[in-house]
């Protein structure tokens, strides 16, 4: 039987591959066919169609999380769970709880009740997050959208809980009225960088809450000064190196290295595929939002969202496609991106083509993964 990703002995038969292809390509016919085919019909019945099937969804997600395993990372977290290399987790001291507390419940499959508590919680706390905006869109369906863009990147990181604990505190800034609840917001958005050191991009594009970078003049404004600020950091010639303890960069950049000239090629044209992924809805809904006024509570996301990919443009100009700081950035703004695209489909602020382009991006994207593998 043919086997992939072998790591330290381990490895992955390709029909298990093909099995989690197979699942995702059904997630997507989903989608397809509740979305593009019924474009016109009533929204309330839509609504109440989510509503019903939304809680099966949330258990049919946390299951493709728990076992998903396209990717040598599903070896590493379990081998760190048995202690091949305990002293990985201080980075984050709350994984280091988690592990032990899997050790000591007598259960005969630790890592997988891991996988439940880290990417089981994320899903629910991400879900959480839609339930906040119910009243400009509907939860269930962008959760599945959620899963038919992003599903492949969202199950394979522990940052997706570190994402969706940011997301959750920004959402509670933004939705609620009383300052109590909106410090409480911020200090959750705050406290995600104890789940995954890389929240501090997060963190530190907070303050553009406050920028209405939804206006056209200032979108300009804020690519021009983008610009400007990684020419001046090309110029100086900044030092990169104190990043890498926030991405562990090291063992990425290492199998980056291993790529033949053919298989760079070849993950050159995923990489790009991956970011129109992020790019192309982005760019539809900074189109929506300069033509139409929205909601400060949704406004707020996509400040969060601008903020983010410019950072990972700007890494993009300065270090390229393929660098670790490029992807790991676009990957935070997966949640916000799915948001506000729920929040235009459900206002019916996308057209049915615009829509079709972005599920067709989105099944090349997370089928190159398997390809690749």
């Amino acid at each position: 039987m043919k086997l992939v990703y072998n790591f330290d002995g381990s490895a992955i038969p390709i029909w298990v591959m093909a099995l989690f292809w197979l699942i995702y390509m059904l997630a997507f016919v989903y989608a397809f066919n509740k979305t593009l085919l019924p474009w016109r019909i009533n929204r309330s019945r839509v609504n109440k169609l989510y509503t019903d099937v939304t809680y099966l969804f949330i258990i049919f997600f946390t299951l493709y999380a728990i076992f998903y395993c396209v990717n040598d990372d599903y070896f590493q977290y379990r081998d760190w769970i048995y202690g091949r290399d305990f002293g990985f987790w201080g980075k984050e001291m709350f994984y280091v709880y988690v592990i032990l507390f899997c050790r000591f419940i007598p259960f005969d499959y630790p890592f997988e009740l891991f996988r439940l508590i880290v990417w089981g919680g994320a899903i629910l706390l991400v879900f959480f997050t839609f339930r906040m905006y119910r009243k400009k869109l509907m939860p269930g369906l962008v959760l599945l959208m959620l899963f038919v863009f992003y599903s492949n990147a969202f199950c394979y990181a522990r940052a997706s809980l570190g994402m969706a604990v940011f997301f959750l505190g920004v959402s509670l800034y933004l939705r609620q009225k009383q300052w109590a609840m909106k410090a409480l917001g911020i200090v959750i958005a705050m406290s995600a960088v104890f789940f995954h050191r890389e929240m501090l991009v997060g963190i530190a594009v907070l303050p553009s809450l406050f920028i209405p970078l939804e206006k056209r003049v200032n979108s300009y404004l804020s690519v021009f000064m983008l610009l400007l600020v990684t020419l001046g950091i090309s110029l100086i010639g900044l030092d990169f190196n104190y990043f890498d303890s926030i991405f562990d960069n090291d063992d990425i950049s290492n199998k980056l290295e291993e790529f033949s000239n053919q298989e760079q090629g070849a993950f050159r044209l995923s990489t790009l595929i991956k970011y129109l992924n992020y790019f192309y809805p982005f760019y539809l809904v900074t189109m929506v939002f300069w033509e139409k006024r929205v909601p400060h509570s949704v406004a707020g996301f996509y400040r969060i969202a601008y903020s983010i990919l410019l950072i990972s443009v700007a890494f993009m100009i300065l270090l390229g496609l393929r660098s670790v700081y490029t992807y790991r950035i676009m990957y935070i703004s997966m949640i916000p991106l799915t948001l506000l695209t729920g929040f235009c489909f459900c206002k019916g602020y996308l057209k049915r083509n615009e829509f079709l382009i972005m599920m067709m991006l989105s099944l090349l994207s997370n089928s190159s993964r398997f390809i690749n593998a």
